[in-house]
């Protein structure tokens, strides 16, 4: 016996009450710390990151440095050298040994602080692991103090110094993209009415916003109707950069009978 479409999109809508969309917290982790093996006169470090989007990987001294520029957060797999890089590395260069997108030389570390910056640009949806090599002929580490900074270019190539060593970004304060909510609102309303075929949804009142490293969290509650009027309430996070681009965004439907029409 045929199902009404209707019907199917209102089964639908309702089997994702207790459904939760899981937020990657991979960005949480965007430092680490190089395992130095020692050996050779020449320097090189290997890394491997997975990406789902497009990221930097910036490399200072012993230490790497992931800032997701758009899509998922990526994720650290790897960093191996057999010493640290140098402030000012002679003959400095990169090669990148896999991954199915592409992947540069953005910031030659003699020429930007010290700081080996890699962009990868992942073209297809889910995560993908890229790895590269850098390489130098020696070097030296004149020139001063790091003061902490990562390079940050606040994806509009600008470029500048980050705050503090964590890799926060020159955002803060919450002098953040004006489209922010809508941004995040929109992604969720597209995602709702794709599991829902097409359930109308509304936000209610105002979302809780807050910085948490490079990223803007944005929490806030809404309801969906289906075509035959039985309505659910959700709530809703996004992780989103400053910028406004979303960086990762899930909800989850409150339990319990429909409400009223």
């Amino acid at each position: 016996m045929a199902v009404h479409r209707s019907t199917r999109r209102a089964c639908l809508f309702g089997a994702l009450a207790g459904f939760i969309f899981l937020a990657v917290s991979g960005w949480a982790q965007a430092t680490i710390s190089a395992q130095l093996t020692g050996g050779g006169d020449n320097g090189k470090c290997t890394f491997e990151v997975r990406v789902d989007g497009v990221a930097d990987v910036q490399i200072r001294g012993n230490q790497g440095y992931l800032q997701t520029k758009a899509g998922m957060p990526a994720q650290w797999v790897r960093l191996k050298c057999n010493q640290p890089l140098p402030r000012n590395p002679n003959s400095f260069r990169f090669a990148g040994v896999d991954g199915r997108g592409k992947q540069y030389m953005l910031r030659n570390p003699a020429q930007n602080n010290g700081v080996a910056v890699i962009r990868i640009e992942d073209p297809r949806s889910g995560y993908e692991g890229y790895t590269g090599d850098i390489m130098w002929n020696g070097g030296n580490n004149n020139g001063g103090n790091w003061n902490g900074g990562w390079w940050n270019d606040n994806w509009n190539g600008g470029g500048g110094w980050g705050g503090g060593g964590g890799g926060n970004n020159d955002w803060g304060n919450g002098n953040w993209n004006k489209n922010i909510v809508p941004n995040c609102q929109n992604a969720i309303r597209r995602k709702i009415q794709q599991d829902a075929g097409g359930a109308s949804v509304s936000f209610s009142g105002s979302p809780k916003t807050g910085q948490a490293g490079s990223f803007v969290m944005v929490d806030g509650n809404g309801y969906g109707r289906a075509s035959n009027g039985s309505q659910r309430n959700f709530t809703y996070h996004c992780t989103m950069h400053p910028n406004g681009n979303v960086a990762d965004s899930s909800y989850n439907i409150n339990g319990g009978a429909p409400q009223p029409r």
